[in-house]
């Protein structure tokens, strides 16, 4: 499945349950099938924080929003991406958690819209 066409392999994952648009990314990018970004949940966080976009109600709407806003600045390759993926979700376990910030160590406050409101 995952040699079908991106919109085709990005369907058939999401037939296993549990897997939406994140998952079933994530799964296209580590097996290196198609270089898209696929953000987890920390990472989504820190795009937000960042100002790509504002949170949605919806998480697959915030997650859309998101991948928009930053598509034309991503990389190409699948090795660019993991990278990117990698640090974005460490930045939001260790750092830019869900309630317990930590701001004031973050390296990217000065250019961050929501560490230069704290």
């Amino acid at each position: 499945m995952l040699r079908k066409p991106l919109p085709q392999a990005r369907k058939a994952l999401k037939r296993f349950p549990s897997i939406g648009d994140p998952g079933a990314e994530k799964i296209i990018l580590f097996t290196r099938s198609y270089p898209v970004m696929a953000l987890d949940s920390n990472g989504l966080r820190v795009r937000c924080r960042v100002g790509f976009d504002e949170e949605q109600k919806s998480y697959s709407a915030t997650y859309r929003l998101v991948l928009d806003a930053i598509h034309d600045q991503l990389p190409q390759d699948c090795d660019s991406l993991i990278r990117a993926h990698q640090l974005l979700r460490q930045h939001g376990q260790e750092l830019c958690k869900r309630s317990t910030l930590r701001c004031a160590e973050c390296p990217v406050r000065d250019s961050c819209n929501y560490g230069r409101k704290t």
